[in-house]
């Protein structure tokens, strides 16, 4: 049992060093490049609720 957990542990020391880590540089790029596209649909998803509300609260008074 004891040994089936060391060599796990070895497998996954291994496998890490095998990995293809991103720099710092690359992970900055990607984060601010997620931040700016999130805050970009965002706003836009909130410019077109707010068109709609507007356009549905207008109809709705038109018809009362």
């Amino acid at each position: 049992m004891i040994g089936a957990i060391k060599q796990q542990a070895r497998d996954l020391f291994a496998e890490l060093d095998r990995v293809d880590w991103p720099s710092k540089e690359k992970v900055l790029t990607s984060t601010w490049t997620v931040v700016i596209v999130s805050v970009f649909v965002g706003v836009y998803l909130w410019a077109v609720d707010w068109v709609f509300t507007k356009g549905f609260a207008a109809l709705w008074l038109k018809t009362r």
